[in-house]
């Protein structure tokens, strides 16, 4: 085979491969969706940085024209939150935290370092955290739930049992409980 039959076969061949390449791109994952939380409120998003819920993702792919998915469960500030996340990782879940954490810094801890901004300042309200990681679980977005578990992980190493407690609120679901029984006698 010639050198000049050569190339010419190399340039058809990088040719079909780059246009392979565009066809794997599907220009409709950047068309927006729709979240709607159980207020009703709404927040759109790429289709394809929605995907990195699972629960999103089934549903777009039951029904490939929805624009919209009602989140029932995930109250609007929660729901704004995870859309935040969705847009910071492009629909690209990153690595789950290795265990168990090395640290209780954050930053230390999370391969992407805006991960750790994020997660401490959701964090300063326990209430929002919580609630967080239950939407991730709802909604199954792993690196973000594993994210939130981390978080709370960093709250209550090396603590003292008494402040566990009142990091995962077991003191208020104690009480609770021994007001109900002493009500009941």
């Amino acid at each position: 085979m010639s050198t000049e039959t050569k190339e010419v076969k190399r340039v058809a061949e990088s040719t079909e491969t780059s246009e392979e390449v565009k066809g794997l791109v599907d220009e409709s994952d950047m068309d927006p969706v729709t979240l709607a939380s159980k207020e009703k409120a709404t927040f759109t998003v790429p289709r394809k940085y929605a995907k990195i819920s699972t629960l999103v993702k089934s549903t777009l792919d039951v029904s490939a024209d929805a624009h919209e998915v009602p989140i029932p469960d995930v109250s609007s500030p929660i729901l704004k939150l995870v859309v935040e996340y969705m847009n910071a990782h492009k629909g690209v879940e990153p690595l789950i935290i290795e265990k168990p954490l090395r640290s209780k810094i954050m930053a230390d801890v999370v391969k992407v370092p805006s991960d750790a901004v994020f997660i401490d300042r959701v964090g300063e309200n326990l209430d929002n955290l919580y609630a967080l990681i239950a939407a991730a679980n709802y909604m199954d977005i792993k690196s973000l739930l594993h994210l939130g578990c981390a978080k709370v992980a960093s709250k209550i190493k090396g603590q003292p049992l008494e402040k566990i407690k009142e990091i995962l609120g077991t003191d208020k679901a104690e009480s609770k409980t021994e007001s109900k029984t002493e009500s009941k006698a």
